[in-house]
């Protein structure tokens, strides 16, 4: 496995990409990588126990680029080892002072991401925790419209009189951030590695959400956000009708579960506020979700349990109705049973 050679400065970024049974995909993520115009990076590459069918495929990508690539095997599992920890895993190898990732199915579309976010960096009077900027989402190769991770943002900044510096970035607050209906997908995010460290890096037992939950919780600890109105990536959402990875694969029930619990570690941990009003808001949102997905399903007693603990969570007056009607479902079906 290569390495730097001893006495040499570290690299300013760290690249963690993450992989399993896809190396033509992943060749296209390593590649963008490996375009940036900045030299001063290393990638971590983590495959998460991929089939051997794949391997000659893996070893001839990583045999075709430079040496600062350190290309880590995890022990294969059924189902792998997981997102979160493959990129954690990835992320204690780093010795930059700068994480970054980035999903084996997508790619960095701008070369220069890496060079103008260390300039940013650098030229910060403060130490940055966190650099965000924009990409664009793809399904079945079809650009999505509208607001879907920070695009919205311009505008909550314009509104508010925020200007950018002379790079382009703008500082941010949670606030900002909260008013947003996206948030800042991992492709994106740039983090200080100490602070990474410092909440316990992504959530292991989250194969879902893990990504949301890492970017509340780093938004709640993070002294200096800076984010540049720029697209840099671009991200392939998962088809819904496919069973090609770890998304797609999950049911209805274990998504919004997963969900549930990356929202009830930033309500009980958060230290802001407007952060924690705003898990209980998008906890209330994920537990109506569940309890019409297990009605659908035809588990009215189910259904009313969770559609209870949703109106306790976020009460409405519609809702009120909703639970009622949930309520009288499951006594009819506790009836059939006797």
């Amino acid at each position: 496995m290569p390495s730097r050679d001893q006495g040499t400065a570290p690299p300013f970024f760290s690249v963690v990409i993450a992989t399993r049974n896809r190396p033509a995909l992943f060749r296209q993520a390593l590649e963008s990588v490996v375009a940036q115009a900045s030299a001063d990076v290393e990638i971590n590459v983590v495959n998460d126990g991929s089939e051997a069918e794949h391997q000659l495929a893996y070893d001839a990508v990583l045999a075709a680029v430079p040496r600062r690539v350190r290309s880590f095997s995890l022990v294969r599992r059924p189902n792998g080892h997981g997102g979160s920890y493959a990129l954690n895993f990835g992320a204690a190898q780093a010795s930059a002072p700068y994480l970054c990732f980035l999903d084996d199915d997508d790619l960095w579309t701008d070369p220069g991401h890496l060079a103008r976010a260390q300039t940013v960096i650098a030229e910060s009077e403060a130490p940055v925790d966190l650099y965000m900027t924009n990409q664009a989402a793809y399904l079945r190769g079809e650009k999505r419209l509208g607001a879907i991770w920070l695009d919205d943002l311009p505008a909550i900044l314009s509104r508010r009189g925020g200007s950018p510096d002379r790079r382009g970035a703008h500082a941010v607050t949670v606030e900002d951030l909260l008013q947003s209906q996206g948030f800042c997908h991992l492709n994106i995010l740039i983090v200080r590695r100490a602070l990474f460290e410092e909440i316990g890096g992504l959530d292991e037992a989250n194969r879902w959400e893990y990504d949301r939950d890492l970017y509340l919780r780093l938004i709640d600890r993070a002294a200096v956000m800076k984010y540049v109105p720029i697209t840099t990536a671009r991200h392939n959402i998962p088809d819904p009708t496919a069973a090609a990875n770890i998304t797609t694969r999950l049911s209805e029930f274990e998504r919004r579960l997963y969900q549930i619990r990356a929202l009830d570690r930033v309500i009980y941990f958060g230290r802001h506020p407007g952060l924690r009003a705003h898990g209980r808001l998008h906890k209330a949102y994920a537990l109506k979700r569940l309890a019409e997905a297990l009605a659908a399903a035809g588990r009215h007693v189910d259904a009313a349990f969770y559609a209870r603990e949703a109106l306790g969570a976020g009460p409405t007056v519609k809702w009120a109705g909703y639970t009622a009607w949930r309520t009288l479902s499951a006594l009819a079906e506790r009836s059939r049973r006797r």
